[in-house]
């Protein structure tokens, strides 16, 4: 699949923008933005945006700066971009941008990229769940999935090891969801996903909102063959001492 094949229509009906404006029915059709850079300040002596340095914040604030561009601002992966996704989220909903609106180049939504800003160590998993609450709130749909992983929110939380984010999550999607598969993890559920990347607190918080551990997946990897730690790890914390994964 290359890039052309899944940028011209969006899963929602909606087509390719550059900006949204606050008159356009943006919350109704969700759209795709198109792909641009990080607004960095001319002068600026970072190679990444930090919205705490005076210049990156007027930069952040300012109108002109478009959606595609504080999307941009979301995919860089430092701590000084994800503890400050919900004043970032923020600014673009201000723009007219959709809750469910995508961003170009990745295809993930607004409450994708909140269920990564919480991942430890680089992001606040508190902010990122309160930030998600407020999309879902706004109608920000649980089970959308980006088209380049086919991840939805839960495989990202999971895949994160984000706890506070699953239950959010979770909280707002229909009953089954917690079992839900994707493709791009040999159709393993968030449970596979979290386990299988030793994200501990990710596996304990699915097992105790209904995750089912005997759910088999033919095609994933036997985690007993290349992750030691996997499997004595879900021997200790599964059910009766039972891995979900088949011989």
């Amino acid at each position: 699949m290359t890039r052309e094949d899944v940028l011209p229509v969006s899963s929602a009906g909606g087509s390719i923008h550059g900006k949204c404006t606050t008159l356009s029915p943006c919350a109704e059709r969700p759209v795709i933005h198109q792909v641009a850079s990080a607004p960095m300040p001319s002068d600026c002596e970072f190679s990444f945006f930090d919205p705490d340095d005076p210049q990156c914040r007027e930069v952040l604030l300012d109108p002109r700066t478009t959606v595609p561009e504080l999307f941009a601002v979301l995919r860089q992966w430092v701590p000084q971009v994800q503890r400050n996704i919900s004043l970032i989220g923020n600014e673009i909903l201000k723009r007219g941008c959709g809750v469910n609106d995508r961003d170009g180049l990745t295809d993930m939504s607004l409450l994708h990229y909140c269920c990564k800003a919480g991942a430890p160590g680089i992001g606040d998993a508190e902010e990122a769940a309160s930030f998600a609450g407020r999309l879902l709130a706004l109608g920000a749909q649980p089970s959308l999935r980006s088209r380049w992983t086919n991840m939805s929110a839960l495989h990202y939380a999971a895949y994160f090891d984000v706890p506070p984010l699953i239950r959010v999550v979770l909280q707002a999607s229909q009953p089954g969801e917690v079992d839900a598969t994707c493709s791009d993890f040999d159709f393993g559920t968030a449970l596979h996903i979290a386990a299988a990347n030793l994200c501990t607190s990710a596996v304990k918080c699915l097992l105790e909102l209904g995750a089912n551990p005997a759910f088999r997946v033919r095609c994933y990897p036997k985690l007993t063959d290349t992750h030691t730690h996997t499997h004595t790890f879900l021997i200790q914390l599964l059910p009766h001492g039972r891995p979900y994964v088949i011989n």
